[in-house]
């Protein structure tokens, strides 16, 4: 039986027994699995048709709206072709642009010159800064032709490379999305949930080239044929204004106003997605994808707003946890914050789990945290003496 470590231990008078209560891993597996899980809430009113907001440092989510519907996500598209070009692409390799790679003027893009050259690092930038759908294309080309082995027409490259993104996808949990194309233009059956772009976009950030590249709101792409190379700037204008850390827009007319961003609270990092947005015509006749930011900003308000975010082992966070720790001597892996719902911090409760006791600086089980019966957030523990 997983014994529950809610209040102060009195004496301890027999740490053999002790030991085989608490130590139990099968059912603590068990009993988790049996667990209620936190229900983020609704956000705040808004014009996107999908929401998903998680802090990915805690393992907590914020806030939800419709996060498993499947829909077009327009170049978010891009974060999961970053991920395979990342995976499978020599960043110092040349790739000489063809014609296969240009796009008509209604589609974002670098402005690639067939016959250039460019290192795929720097195609890179052109795919995530600008939302190039012709450096996207070239890369796709590329990395889809070295994964074949054999020189083929850029179509079958191109398709081989969306293959791959497809089982990236599934690989990292990405259960709701399919890929027809690697830039995100509309296509039947091209789709992701607000869930997925999360998932993804959290695995893409643990790479430091792509944080570099999505946090960057101005390059110049080095070229082989222009003196000057290629000026891009970023499509994020959260960005720009300095209210996000980054990270990709996307739109389309199937697919809206999307726009995934990052924000920092502390030592914690969340992940905010809006699937979408409304469009608008401005009176010049040119497309408004403000939306997108205004829900964007909404959400960010919304989580400083309604949650207290909590440090979990003061005294004053969760009464009797610092003093149960000291008498296990185990300690929390990391400093993130613990983010609780403001008007549920009274029912904030934890429970120990600890597995048998190993070396300093070991894994020594794990610390849940609930509001009420609702487990909010897992934390691994680790041995400090």
């Amino acid at each position: 039986m997983v014994r529950f470590l809610c209040r102060r231990l009195g004496v301890i008078a027999s740490l053999g027994l002790i030991f085989a209560s608490v130590f139990d891993v099968t059912s603590a597996q068990t009993a988790a699995a049996e667990i209620a899980r936190y229900d983020p809430p609704a956000p705040p009113p808004l014009s996107a048709r999908a929401v998903f907001v998680t802090d990915i440092t805690s393992g907590t989510e914020l806030f939800a709206l419709n996060p498993d519907t499947s829909l077009a996500p327009a170049s978010l598209t891009k974060i999961v072709s970053a991920l395979v070009i990342l995976e499978r692409g020599d960043l110092n390799a040349r790739v000489s642009i063809v014609a296969e790679d240009l796009v008509g003027p209604e589609e974002s893009q670098v402005g690639l010159v067939e016959g250039d050259r460019l290192t795929v690092r720097d195609l890179l930038f052109g795919v995530l800064i600008p939302s190039g759908n012709d450096a996207t294309r070239a890369l796709a080309r590329y990395v889809g032709s070295e994964s074949l082995a054999a020189s083929v027409p850029p179509d079958r490259a191109v398709a081989e490379f969306t293959s791959l993104m497809n089982e990236k996808a599934r690989e990292l949990g990405a259960t709701s999305s399919t890929f027809k194309n690697p830039t995100g233009i509309d296509a039947e059956g091209h789709q992701m949930s607000a869930r997925d772009v999360a998932t993804l976009t959290a695995a893409a950030l643990a790479n430091p080239l792509f944080v570099e590249i999505v946090s960057t709101p101005t390059a110049v792409l080095s070229s082989e044929m222009r003196s000057e190379g290629y000026a891009v700037q970023t499509t994020n204008q959260l960005l720009l204004e300095g209210t996000v850390n980054g990270v990709k827009t996307g739109t389309t007319a199937a697919a809206g106003g999307c726009l995934v961003t990052t924000l920092a609270v502390g030592p914690n990092t969340i992940i905010a997605v809006v699937l979408g947005s409304s469009l608008a015509e401005t009176t010049d006749g040119l497309q408004d994808n403000s939306a997108r930011y205004a829900d964007t900003k909404l959400l960010l308000e919304a989580v400083t707003a309604e949650y207290l975010w909590l440090n979990p082992v003061e005294p004053e966070t969760v009464a009797g946890l610092q003093d149960e720790m000291r008498v296990w001597q185990v300690d929390l892996a990391d400093d993130a914050l613990l983010p609780v719902p403001a008007a549920e911090t009274t029912q904030l409760r934890y429970r120990l789990i600890l597995q048998p006791p190993s070396g300093r600086d070991q894994l020594a089980g794990e610390l849940q945290f609930y509001v009420g019966e609702r487990l909010l957030s897992e934390r691994a523990a680790v041995q400090v003496g």
